[in-house]
């Protein structure tokens, strides 16, 4: 079956308030980079957006054995990854909801790569997408400072949250130790796996003309910067929904 292609106008759907300018906001950014931090602050301030963070909605769907759910599961089972056409079911299903509300949609942790971009432009608008542009030593920098107390799950920074002790947990006085995920190796194996996997996304972004990029080191710098370009975009279609 074809999904409904979501675009801006919810003229097409059957309301009883005006037309509003519905959008769906793609943010991109290297895994550490802050991006959870960004979301979470446009978020607050927007609150038009609706959060679609397809990993949580994958984990919903499989915890609540949804009939997308019990076939997502039989891939993850078999240590595949989860097809595009299944994720893009997933994210239509929020997409259509929240469009026939007024809302628009900040997508999160899709898509990741062109050709996911591609399919789903094919049922969705992406008007909107923010690239956050972190040097790859300042992200190397702040995982590989995070020690964890296996026990208890603590986690400490040695830049902002550092044990009393260094390389002592603060309860137990047992030894930390850092996951091997968090060893500068292995995060900047990761983040050039996403370099990889995203120049050409935000090539295709860039094309359409509707990406922005943002370079920095502090989520609390960056933020203003991406405010007043969202304010921006916001209030152009304003403007044009009032002529």
């Amino acid at each position: 079956t074809t999904l409904p292609i979501v675009r801006r106008s919810l003229a097409s759907l059957p309301q009883e308030e005006p037309a509003q300018c519905s959008h769906s906001l793609l943010i991109l950014g290297k895994p550490g980079g802050g991006k959870g931090t960004i979301s979470g602050k446009i978020l607050r301030d927007f609150p038009q957006f609706r959060h679609v963070s397809t990993g949580d909605e994958l984990r919903q769907h499989v915890r609540n054995g949804t009939e997308l759910g019990t076939e997502a599961k039989r891939f993850m089972d078999a240590g595949c990854l989860v097809p595009d056409n299944l994720m893009i079911k997933m994210v239509m299903g929020d997409a259509v909801e929240a469009v026939k509300s007024g809302q628009s949609l900040l997508l999160d942790g899709f898509p990741r790569t062109m050709e996911q971009a591609v399919a789903l432009d094919k049922n969705l608008d992406v008007d909107l997408v923010i690239n956050l542009c972190i040097p790859n030593e300042t992200i190397i920098e702040r995982i590989s400072d995070r020690w964890i107390h296996p026990a208890s799950g603590r986690v400490y920074s040695y830049s902002y949250k550092p044990p009393k002790v260094k390389g002592l947990d603060d309860e137990t006085g047992e030894p930390l130790v850092q996951r091997e995920d968090d060893k500068p190796e292995s995060v900047l194996k990761r983040l050039n796996k996403y370099d990889e996997a995203t120049a050409p996304l935000v090539k295709y972004y860039e094309e359409k003309g509707v990406i922005q990029t943002f370079r920095g080191t502090m989520s609390d710098v960056i933020y203003p910067e991406v405010k007043d370009w969202l304010d921006d975009q916001l209030a152009e279609d304003d403007a044009s929904a009032s002529i």
